[in-house]
């Protein structure tokens, strides 16, 4: 089953190609209707902007949602996406000092705020 995912956010992150591969990565994911800009911010880093909707399934959504929280540990300061998914709001956010190697995958906990 697949729902309507809308989310959007922008961050600025410390540009290096583990960040730009993740950005790859979500060109790949993102779907038709999501738009990914990744802008030169001076000083070594870029300013991503995410926003749109697509159709996605359950895994497909926790997918997007974990490569955005993936550029946590790139994050030059805290930033929050947020979107709705079938009715029901979820956050994203990104933050290196929530960024602990030791979680599972080294990805913070997400989940849906009711």
């Amino acid at each position: 089953m697949s729902a309507w995912y809308e989310l959007s956010g922008t961050a600025r992150l410390r540009r290096c190609p583990e960040a730009e591969s993740i950005l790859e990565e979500l060109r790949d994911l993102r779907g038709e209707e999501f738009e990914l800009v990744a802008a030169d911010a001076g000083d070594g880093s870029i300013e991503v902007s995410f926003r749109g909707g697509s159709e996605f399934t359950d895994a497909g959504a926790d997918e997007l949602d974990g490569l955005l929280a993936a550029l946590g540990q790139f994050a030059l300061e805290p930033a929050v996406f947020t979107g709705i998914y079938d009715d029901e709001l979820r956050v994203v956010p990104l933050d290196l000092a929530n960024w602990s190697a030791s979680s599972p995958c080294g990805v913070p906990v997400l989940g849906l705020v009711r």
